[in-house]
């Protein structure tokens, strides 16, 4: 019960890109390919295990809309729409943030890949269920500025991001993603000790969304395996990575949205929002609470 209320112990003073919140990479990844799955739950799975961020890549299939992980498809986008309209049912208290795009063009040899969700289509999908026209908020000069307070006193409920801004009530706030295919693809323990350092070298005002799953990619130290087989190490000393950012002033300063696979294994999740103390977000008088429930 805790995972599907943790947000509604933070206090209305709680700037949105200072909260820490575990994201989803992949969310919709569920059911494919060995090769392509980086998420066993779906999205309302992964809502009341935690997450409040939602990496959403779209493609179109004789089905419809689907989620796509390069060529590998996955669940109806309707599907998912309907786990989320559930979920903001059962918990009121919450805000999450939906980055929903198409699949970026892939290069594979001499042939470039391209995937399609008509915009259109999408917003349709998109009423249908969380009616963004309702609770997507789009009403804000700088998303450094806006509170917990803010999102509760209008009653929305999401930010929709897209940076071409290509669904209705879509928003293009300032928002960073680190990643190079080195520093991804470096052995496990090397990796684990490198990630951290990104905070270092990459800065924003917006939404910051860090990264902490390993990516597979030939030519790199960990060459081409699952998600799964590399999740297992990193899920392993997690508690130690979220540490390493407790114990450095700069790194938890910056720390918003903390993405990664697997998201419902009950591990990432709790380590993650427990930063929200370190960083003093929950209100005092549900601290232990708060500490004590995950």
């Amino acid at each position: 019960m805790f995972y599907k209320k943790w947000m509604s112990y933070l206090s209305d003073d709680a700037h949105l890109t200072q909260v820490v919140m575990p994201g989803a990479h992949n969310a919709g990844s569920y059911g494919m390919a060995s090769t392509a799955c980086c998420q066993d739950g779906n999205l309302y799975d992964e809502f009341v295990s935690g997450v409040r961020h939602y990496c959403v890549r779209l493609d179109t299939t004789r089905k419809g809309i689907v989620f796509s992980h390069g060529i590998s498809k996955g669940d109806l986008f309707e599907h998912a729409l309907a786990h989320l309209a559930k979920a903001m049912k059962e918990c009121p208290t919450e805000f999450f943030i939906l980055d929903v795009r198409e699949y970026y063009p892939q290069k594979i040899g001499p042939v470039t890949l391209r995937y399609k969700a008509d915009p259109k289509e999408v917003d349709a999908l998109l009423e249908k269920y969380i009616s963004p026209k309702s609770y997507a908020f789009c009403d804000f000069d700088r998303i450094a500025d806006v509170t917990l307070g803010d999102l509760r006193k209008n009653g929305k409920r999401y930010i929709l991001i897209n940076d071409n801004c290509d669904y209705a009530y879509s928003v293009n706030c300032p928002n960073i993603l680190p990643w190079d295919k080195k520093t991804y693809g470096y052995k496990p323990e090397k990796f684990l000790r490198e990630i951290p350092k990104i905070f270092e070298r990459e800065h924003t005002d917006g939404i910051y969304w860090f990264q902490t799953q390993q990516t597979p990619n030939i030519g790199t130290e960990i060459g081409f395996q699952t998600p799964r087989k590399l999740n297992g190490f990193v899920t392993q000393h997690y508690a130690e990575l979220m540490q390493t950012i407790a114990s450095n002033p700069d790194y938890l300063r910056q720390a918003n949205v903390i993405g990664g696979d697997f998201m419902t294994d009950g591990v990432k999740c709790r380590e993650i929002i427990r930063l929200n103390l370190n960083k003093g977000l929950v209100r005092p008088e549900v601290a232990e609470e708060f500490k004590n429930s995950l």
